[in-house]
């Protein structure tokens, strides 16, 4: 990977050439020059994962396999949804800037989700994510999943914060009928095939930066849990290395930036 100054005392323009799949993927965009956090490198994640998303769905499509999903079908938009605590803070952030009154439209949807999850007996256990075992993600999604709580931002089944929607949301599409979605079955259901996981990778890096971060919040608590100290971000370091670091973790090489 290359870095190029855009403005040297802000920005560096980053660009990197992969070979995934017997293809080559070339990826660029503008990331901070100086000392920076992985919250502000939201932008360059989300950048990463819609191309590697991009590229897989060109993969399905020599399979002769098609995208489902389509605007209006918000089936998934009802299941758990789990997100980098980075994440969980810049939705907050999202929710604040809100004006009013979609603003308290918007809490009120996450209040009333945190009234039935606590009544289905599944709010305490979100809320302790660290503490749910390989082997329990699984049955505690479905249950969730039961409850068919809509995510707070969709509206007439379709996403209403688009560009700011989580990186799990972005590598969520499937090319089973659309219609399976609803009563979704392991056999049922069949995603499209990632190449590179950026939400699972980062929500990792998350945790090995922030120790006391959960190695993941979900979605439908992403408000209560941004307001927890625990959320609190590791000290900021040069853009080029972290942009580095996420680069050899995608791949599983040293990405070579310079």
């Amino acid at each position: 990977m290359a870095t190029h100054p855009e403005d040297p005392g802000e920005l560096l323009n980053a660009t990197a050439e992969l070979t995934i799949a017997g293809r080559k993927i070339r990826l660029e965009m503008p990331v901070p020059a100086g000392p920076t956090q992985l919250s502000r490198l939201l932008p360059f994640l989300r950048y990463l994962t819609d191309r590697f998303v991009d590229f897989s769905v060109e993969n399905a499509r020599t399979e002769g396999l098609a995208v489902s999903c389509k605007k209006g079908c918000g089936a998934c938009c009802r299941q758990l949804v789990p997100i980098s605590a980075i994440e969980a803070r810049r939705l907050g952030e999202v929710v604040n800037q809100m004006p009013e009154p979609r603003k308290s439209t918007i809490l009120a949807r996450f209040e009333e989700a945190r009234r039935r999850l606590q009544a289905a007996g599944l709010l305490e256990q979100l809320r302790e994510p660290n503490r749910i075992g390989d082997d329990e993600v699984d049955p505690i999604g479905l249950a969730y999943f039961q409850q068919a709580i809509a995510c707070p931002f969709l509206e007439d089944e379709s996403c209403s914060i688009y560009e700011e929607r989580p990186l799990t949301c972005r590598e969520y599409l499937v090319v089973s009928p659309a219609e399976n979605c609803v009563r979704p079955t392991v056999d049922s259901i069949k995603p499209v095939h990632l190449v590179v996981r950026v939400a699972k990778t980062i929500r990792a890096l998350n945790v090995e930066q922030t120790p006391s971060t959960p190695r993941w919040v979900a979605l439908i608590l992403a408000l209560e849990q941004a307001a927890k100290a625990c959320l609190d971000e590791a000290p900021p370091q040069p853009g080029p290395e972290l942009v580095r670091e996420i680069f050899s973790r995608l791949t599983g090489l040293n990405s070579g930036c310079g």
